[in-house]
């Protein structure tokens, strides 16, 4: 069996600023937004973050990575990236965590590990840019 990739898709979507920011903006983060969707499409950007444990480098023992802890992460980077990005028209959307490929249909051996395209998230949503943080 092939151990799942360390790998989460974050997809972050273009939002365009609907006035400046209010008072309170400096203390909340906070500004009214709406996503950009000219052309009946929203413009994306798909990231591939390549995860890491740390907690490794100081004696722990290497935890699995699997769907749970995947989806776990991108709970936490998600959000992350719209604090990190405030002033940016860019903002978290969706993630992707890697998918199984089997031998075949009938078959529960893991051959392989799909990483998430743009594509993958339907006919409304073009990726501007593939990147890797």
């Amino acid at each position: 069996m092939v151990p799942m990739p360390q790998i989460l898709v974050l997809v972050v979507c273009k939002v365009l600023f609907l006035g400046p920011p209010d008072d309170n903006a400096l203390k909340t983060g906070w500004r009214d937004t709406e996503w950009d969707t000219r052309q009946g499409v929203m413009h994306c950007q798909r990231h591939e973050i390549q995860l890491y444990d740390r907690a490794v480098d100081q004696g722990a023992l290497p935890q699995p990575f699997n769907q749970e802890s995947c989806r776990r992460t991108a709970m936490t980077l998600g959000p992350q990236y719209d604090v990190d990005n405030r002033d940016r028209p860019w903002r978290f959307w969706r993630s992707a965590c890697p998918t199984p490929i089997f031998a075949d249909k009938d078959s529960n051996e893991i051959v392989g590990w799909h990483i998430p395209e743009c594509g993958s998230f339907g006919g409304t949503v073009i990726c501007e840019l593939d990147s890797v943080i």
